[in-house]
């Protein structure tokens, strides 16, 4: 993926590829610092940015992302955010974790709300391919 820089914050990057039209997020290690808040902001941000490309994929790459959610804002995200992935058109969903990590299993399922597909990988060239296979 030869990604376009899109926009860049304090903890993170948003890249888009036209060709695959995949767009992804890159987390910082900032993240270690950032309040649910901002976490809030930053997905708001981000799921605009899906919308307006209509991407089809979104990678997300958590290998530096340190941030510790509080399981309130993962049902925030979940209704806030995810339903504006799937109303923009997106298909597949991909966790990029580092290379031999222990990817939890819960982060290669779908939760019953979304309308994409979710799979984990650490493997960015694998996670692409998924991304656009189909």
């Amino acid at each position: 993926m030869q990604p376009e820089l899109l926009r860049e914050g304090r903890f993170l990057r948003i890249l888009w590829d036209e060709k695959t039209r995949i767009i992804g997020i890159d987390w910082k290690e900032a993240t270690s610092a950032m309040t649910d808040e901002e976490f809030k902001a930053d997905l708001m941000l981000f799921a605009s940015q899906v919308e307006m490309k209509k991407a089809s994929g979104i990678l997300v790459d958590v290998s530096k992302f340190r941030h510790k959610m509080e399981p309130e804002v993962q049902e925030w995200r979940m209704k806030n955010i995810s339903t504006r992935y799937s109303a923009a058109g997106v298909r597949r969903f991909a966790f990029l974790f580092p290379r031999g990590a222990q990817i939890p299993p819960m982060m290669n399922q779908s939760p019953l709300e979304e309308r994409f597909l979710t799979q984990a990988f650490d493997d960015v060239q694998k996670a692409e391919a998924w991304l656009t296979a189909g």
